[in-house]
């Protein structure tokens, strides 16, 4: 309860952050009460105010909105004053002012530049669209450059009169794709202004604000134009000065999400210092201009390798098709939600997550991934600043100079790349590393959130594969060996093809089977090709009747071109075992077109989850004690 002079003070209000407040008071001797207030706000600003600022600023907005803003109004005024000078060139180049030009020929121009413009958009679109949200400030820099492009080729439409139409073409591309990657990466800086959901309030605000400015600019490029003509010195510099101010602007920006560049740069800086830094300094440094363009990606700099999330395991089975080494990679990684796998030929850090994965784990799978990266290079005696001092070297460093030394550390590689590295890490160095990640970690994720960092979400850029490590069991396997090759190999067959093949043997046979295809469970078949060497899971395959199966009989003894043994095993199964595994092992000699050929022998095998088989067991089934009847 406050006292003022001498009243009893009830209530107080305070508008935000501004200097008005308000006082309900009970004046002595009286039982009504008074309102006073104190630090009215001047009548223009709050005018001002609520015009062109977000509703409740500075409170509902970030720190660093109005430093953004500032220099956001700055750019859009050159721009503004560049685009008028450009727009009387490209009005003269379309013919207007010139009695030899007519209209057909200047609509058709039109058309067609509008035509490629809308081409353009959708191109870049469908090729950098993913790339906005992770490198916003990046590609709001690049989209005002080529804005300043075009606008460049629109002015020099003079010298080149005859290609009018292709620069009019092109000049609109760029445009087009500036509109893209303007508009998007405008969304995501709002998101970022926006800290109270207002997202539409702080961008009808930032309409108004580019509107008022480019009201003043139109009538202030008019002016100029008035006195100065088409100054090409005048629009030069409105371009010089539209490229510096939008820099100024994304350099003002503070995000607090990590991407790529930034979670790289807080990774750096906590091995090298042991210090987890806030978003204001990483922001600072953070590159914009040349970031990810041929050699300079910076994860390759920073770490040796160049991380790649959610890849399929497909594209790592060219490198290492052997079970055992998977099998053992499954082990080390048991507990996680993802694998890490390098590919130090390449100097690829692939980064397998898992169905479940979720933000927190794939934050911990990239800080895993640049660690693994960085011991591997230090096993191969690659330099890399994070432990190149030898004056005094930090912990990390220190391990790093340790495993050098340590020759369990390294297992010697027979696939030699560009990359010149001899050794790939050891299944015990993996479990060192695991070990590493799982102390460090949950440090660095508090020291994140303590810095001011929001880990709800991520911008890494990430692929959708996720895979899953549940257990599968085998109870039918094909696999075809050709006679001339040493090796089986592997190729991909669909459940249609199966049945197709099924029904056209049924029709040949002039047999009428009234029994229809069961399909009792789902299964994984694999089945081999010539050339590739993959392995593709398939759901689901299909059992066939007796019925269907004795008509398969009577057609291939009926055939004179075909014949066919075919063997029957089973073994027992285990009591707490819910389903049997069998073995079919067909012999089918290939039909003879000329009398030097050879039949084929082929195997099968088919895999399948028990996750998703029902209870119900297979319409034809052998039980041990049922196999001389069978047979």
């Amino acid at each position: 309860m406050f006292i003022y002079h001498e009243g009893e003070i009830l209530f107080k209000e305070k508008y935000g952050s501004s200097p008005m407040e308000r006082f309900y008071v009970k004046p002595p001797e009286q039982i009504n009460l008074v309102v006073l207030e104190e630090g009215k706000p001047n009548g223009l600003q709050n005018w001002f105010s609520q015009i062109f600022l977000p509703h409740g600023y500075p409170d509902s907005v970030s720190k660093d909105y109005i430093a953004y803003q500032m220099w956001d109004t700055a750019q859009a005024f050159s721009s503004t004053i560049t685009g008028t000078l450009a727009t009387q060139e490209v009005l003269r180049g379309v013919g207007v002012g010139s009695t030899q030009a007519s209209p057909l020929a200047a609509t058709i121009t039109w058309v067609l530049k509008d035509g490629c413009g809308h081409i353009g958009r959708i191109l870049f679109a469908y090729t950098h669209g993913t790339n906005l949200d992770a490198y916003s400030k990046k590609w709001r820099l690049y989209a005002d450059v080529l804005n300043d492009a075009a606008m460049c080729l629109e002015v020099a439409l003079p010298v080149f009169k005859p290609h009018t139409t292709l620069i009019l073409c092109i000049s609109t591309t760029m445009k087009a794709i500036v509109g893209v990657a303007g508009g998007a990466t405008r969304v995501a800086l709002t998101q970022h202004h926006a800290l109270r959901g207002n997202m539409a309030d702080v961008n009808a605000k930032d309409s108004a604000q580019e509107t008022a400015v480019n009201l003043v600019a139109s009538f202030t490029a008019l002016l100029l134009i008035t006195i100065c003509g088409s100054s090409i010195t005048l629009f030069f510099l409105m371009i010089v000065l539209h490229i510096v101010f939008n820099y100024c602007a994304v350099r003002a920006v503070c995000l607090r999400t990590l991407n790529e560049p930034r979670f790289i740069q807080v990774i750096d800086t906590y091995l090298k210092h042991e210090v987890i830094s806030n978003p204001c300094e990483i922001n600072q440094n953070e590159p914009i201009i040349f970031y990810q363009m041929g050699k300079n990606f910076l994860d390759l700099k920073q770490c040796g390798f160049h991380i790649e999330l959610g890849c399929s395991i497909k594209r790592l089975m060219w490198f290492k098709p052997k079970h055992a080494y998977w099998n053992s990679i499954k082990n080390v990684y048991a507990d996680k939600e993802y694998m890490l796998y390098g590919d130090i030929a390449r100097r690829e850090m692939y980064v397998l997550l898992g169905e479940e994965s979720t933000v927190d784990s794939t934050l911990c799978a990239y800080f895993h991934a640049v660690l693994l990266s960085i011991i591997i290079c230090a096993i191969n005696d690659e330099p890399l600043a994070v432990y190149a001092n030898q004056e005094n070297p930090r912990p990390f460093a220190q391990v790093c100079h340790t495993i050098q030394a340590a020759h369990w550390s390294r297992e010697a590689t027979d696939k030699v790349g560009n990359s010149g590295f001899l050794y790939e890490p050891s299944y015990d160095l993996l479990e060192f590393v695991d070990k590493i990640v799982q102390k460090e970690w949950p440090q660095i994720r508090l020291g994140l959130r303590q810095t001011g960092w929001d880990l709800s979400k991520h911008l890494l850029l990430v692929d959708e594969w996720r895979m899953s490590t549940h257990f599968l069991k085998a109870k039918d396997v094909r696999v075809s060996v050709a006679e001339d090759e040493s090796s089986p190999t592997y190729r991909t067959t669909s459940l249609r093809s199966l049945n197709q093949d099924a029904l056209s043997q049924q029709k040949s046979s002039k047999s009428l089977i009234k029994d229809k295809i069961n399909v009792t469970r789902e299964t994984f078949t694999i089945e081999p090709a010539m050339v590739s060497s993959e392995l593709t899971l398939i759901a689901p395959s299909v059992n066939l009747s007796k019925a269907q199966l004795h008509s398969e009989d009577n057609l291939k003894a009926s055939s004179s071109q075909q014949m066919s043994s075919k063997i029957k095993l089973e073994s027992p199964t285990k009591q707490q075992s819910a389903s049997k595994s069998k073995l079919e092992v067909h012999e089918n000699s290939k039909q003879t077109l000329e009398s030097s050929s050879k039949p084929k022998i082929v195997k099968k095998i088919s895999i399948e989850s028990p996750l998703t088989c029902p209870k119900k067991e297979p319409s034809l089934k052998i039980n041990p004690s049922e196999k001389t009847k069978h047979d």
